[in-house]
């Protein structure tokens, strides 16, 4: 099966287009839309380039594909429209206590710490030490936890995520990389190496780039060239660090099915090779398959997968409403359990899910990245960094389906509320200015 490349060369074309109107739209590249454009573009073309011998994507799969995608545009275009004139200009510098926010930091970093710390106690009790799991028992380690039949302490490890969030910030005002800043980043990376899973490291480094770019382009302060470079390669060598890591320790999806000649030639020298192909290629074919799937798969409960973490908490509280932790393999000829977002919410809403759930994304996303323009909010950029990581991962599954998603989104925007409302507190006092803060 060699590659499509009719179709590579009009992923290419469309894609192209997509990210450009959204530069139109937005002033500037890196914006939801253009993420988006990016991540299922480059999914796709992955998947036409024919290195594994996929299933063909079906008709229906491709149309619900282009009915998403054009949806996010036209909810980001209905706010566009209705926007006031002059909505876009900057109103006023923004105000922010480096200390207040150095503190929220620091108070999530710790709630995070602490399940750090309960990972290498349960590490220690189930396998003998943490040499013994990560070397000895890595493949085993990644099942008993993505499955959940290790306990551990429940979310507390996705306070760093929040932390994530805000370090971003603080390191937009400060102008430069901090040490307290790259805490986080190396609890939440120290995390994912001992839970030996990925998705995490890119979620924390997706939380930190987008709050830092959005509260950067709202600070007066100027950054060098050569300090940006510095900081965003600090961050990428200790997050790609752990993620080269974990992909080569754990051990698992190297030898399947499927493979072609070509893949198994790049598999010589990068034997991780298959494993982060078919990662970014094989979803659509999953997705494609439940659509072709008999109708019992799709008789999930209202709402079950977007609202996955809030179910299970009721579970606990007698209520049936469990919901399983992993989602149904198919057979791409990979096996794969994840099927892009469009089927969680096709399988939670149905058709409607598939329209309503992508346009719903582009008008909050847009709403909240013209407040962030307007004038600075600490909590919208919160929230909006949340938001670009569903995005960014919405050719995967819907990260809803993880309550470390709600914990981050919570904490981060409880903690970005304590520190505005310190400095509403404290302005009838004094006035609050970014030279307030010293590096950590």
């Amino acid at each position: 099966m060699e590659a499509n490349w009719l179709m590579l060369i009009g992923l290419a074309l469309g894609t192209s287009l997509a990210i450009y109107i959204a530069r139109v739209l937005f002033k500037r590249w890196f914006n939801p839309l253009s993420l988006y454009s990016f991540v299922w573009g480059f999914g796709l073309s992955c998947y036409e380039l024919r290195l594994i011998q996929y299933e063909r994507i079906s008709m229906q799969a491709w149309a619900y594909i282009a009915v998403a995608w054009i949806g996010l545009y036209l909810g980001a275009a209905t706010v566009l429209l209705i926007k006031p004139p002059g909505a876009s200009r900057i109103l006023s510098a923004p105000q922010v206590n480096l200390n207040h926010l150095r503190w929220a930091i620091l108070l999530l970093s710790a709630v995070g710490l602490i399940g750090l710390l309960d990972e290498i106690w349960v590490m220690t009790r189930e396998f003998g030490g943490v040499s013994e799991a990560l070397i000895a028992n890595a493949g085993e380690l990644y099942l008993s936890r993505s499955s959940g039949e290790v306990a551990y302490i429940p979310y507390a490890g996705a306070f760093a995520y929040a932390a994530c969030s805000l370090a971003g910030a603080y390191t937009a005002f400060l102008g430069r990389i901090s040490r307290l800043a790259l805490i986080p980043v190396l609890l939440v990376t120290a995390m994912q190496i001992f839970a030996m899973s990925r998705i995490g490291l890119s979620v924390a480094a997706l939380l930190f780039l987008t709050s830092y770019l959005h509260a950067r382009r709202d600070t007066r302060l100027r950054v060098t060239r050569w300090q940006r470079i510095f900081a965003f390669g600090l961050g990428a060598m200790v997050l790609g660090g752990g993620f080269v890591l974990v992909s080569t320790t754990r051990g698992l999806g190297v030898d399947f099915p499927g493979k072609t000649p070509a893949l198994e030639a790049i598999s010589e020298y990068l034997p991780v090779f298959p494993s982060l192909y078919s990662y970014v290629s094989a979803s659509p074919v999953a997705f494609s398959m439940y659509l072709a799937s008999p109708q019992s798969s799709k008789d999930g409960r209202l709402g079950q997968y977007t609202f996955a973490p809030i179910l299970r908490f009721l579970s606990k509280l007698g209520f049936p409403t469990y919901v399983e932790r992993l989602e149904e393999n198919y057979y791409t000829p990979v096996p794969f359990n994840v099927s892009t977002y469009l089927k969680n919410v096709n399988s939670d809403f149905g058709l409607m899910g598939i329209v309503l759930f992508p346009y719903t994304l582009g008008i909050v996303t847009t709403f909240l990245l013209l407040r962030v323009e307007r004038e600075f909010r600490l909590l919208d950029i919160v929230f909006l960094s949340n938001l670009y990581v569903i995005v960014a991962f919405s050719f995967f599954f819907n990260l809803m389906y993880l309550g470390d998603w709600y914990i981050s989104l919570l904490a981060g925007t409880i903690a970005a509320h304590f520190v505005r409302r310190r400095i509403a507190l404290a302005s009838a006092g004094y006035s609050v200015s970014l030279s307030q803060g010293h590096s950590v």
